[in-house]
């Protein structure tokens, strides 16, 4: 009884891993195509010049008194 209940609670983590993964592939720029490898090492580049961005943003914006 148990069984059918575990199987589809492991096949919709799966169904959401992949998801998740196309989602975070059409996000960070040039990785439509990559590996799972590339895909995070991009990822963590890309969250890094973000963080980045945003830190020059807030420091334009505190030197113009916005």
């Amino acid at each position: 009884m148990r069984r059918p209940v575990l199987r589809k609670k492991v096949k919709f983590a799966i169904f959401s891993v992949h998801r998740n993964l196309l989602t975070l592939q059409r996000i960070v720029p040039g990785c439509e195509e990559a590996d799972l490898e590339t895909l995070f090492q991009r990822s963590i580049e890309h969250i890094i010049k973000l963080k980045s961005l945003v830190y020059v943003l807030r420091s334009l914006a505190n030197s113009y008194g916005v």
